[in-house]
């Protein structure tokens, strides 16, 4: 993974990357690739592992390009959660002491909170729904929603103060 010489802007690479142009992937693989790594080996702990999910990540990304909503999200953060997915997914817990305490508190805030508000930190943190797809799939105006996440939020904020 190389530091690109120069950014290509989002407005010139949508156009470019639903042509399937591929100096267009090039280009997004060099602008995002040591971004996405960075995140990656934060959860899997092992290089060569983040490697290999950061490329399957891109190589998905080009296949589902068609999937992604400008108007949802950047490319950047679309990329992102897709990648804190496939690594979240690859990680064994057996193997990974950071990994065990990290669901062994999971599980403990999750028996702490409401299943509504655990749903909601789950869609939106590890799925990486937008505000629009929460606001639709819990049948919220846009105002219902934000009331239910800042409700959400200070109960979070209750079970790590205990």
């Amino acid at each position: 993974m190389k530091q690109p010489l120069f950014l290509v802007p989002e407005s010139q690479l949508l156009p470019k990357l639903a042509k399937r142009d591929e100096q267009a992937f090039q280009w997004l693989y060099d602008q995002y690739a040591h971004v996405l790594y960075g995140v990656v080996l934060t959860i899997v702990e092992k290089p060569s592992v983040a490697a290999k999910v950061v490329e399957d990540v891109f190589v998905a990304a080009w296949a589902d390009f068609d999937t992604f909503a400008p108007r949802q999200s950047s490319l950047l953060t679309w990329l992102l959660n897709r990648a804190r997915r496939a690594a979240h997914g690859c990680v064994d817990p057996q193997t990974s002491g950071s990994q065990v305490k990290f669901s062994q508190d999971s599980t403990e805030v999750d028996n702490l909170m409401a299943d509504e508000h655990r749903i909601l930190l789950n869609k939106m943190y590890f799925c990486g729904q937008t505000a629009d797809q929460l606001a639709e799939s819990a049948q919220l105006p846009p105002q219902g929603l934000r009331r239910l996440m800042q409700t959400t939020l200070q109960e979070l904020k209750q079970v790590f103060s205990r």
